[in-house]
């Protein structure tokens, strides 16, 4: 029989976590107001001397944010959200306390 498929928390605790580009934060309900209720927004980095650009998607396209005064504005944006968050310790260890419980985290 085949083995099922792993579960979020599973990925999220094994898997994801453990990967060295990769921060795991867990966003309470009761966190602080962050600029991160206003949209999604990827801040894409290139290595070398290339500039951070921002990806904006919607229902219809795309849209770029190249200026420099306009992307360090999403990437303050990116600070606040992360400050809001849990720490990655303090999300796995959610994660874990909460897969112990069996209840979701």
């Amino acid at each position: 029989m085949a083995q099922p498929f792993p579960s979020l928390r599973e990925l999220a605790r094994y898997k994801v976590a453990e990967l060295p580009n990769v921060t795991l934060q867990i966003m309470p309900l009761d966190a602080s107001p962050h600029p991160g209720t206003t949209g999604g927004f990827s801040l894409v980095g290139f290595p070398g001397l290339m500039p951070e650009v921002v990806l904006l998607e919607n229902l219809i396209g795309a849209s770029y944010v190249e200026a420099v005064d306009e992307v360090q504005i999403y990437a303050n944006a990116f600070e606040r959200v992360v400050a809001s968050a849990l720490s990655s310790d303090n999300s796995l260890a959610l994660i874990t306390r909460r897969m112990e419980e069996g209840t979701r985290p």
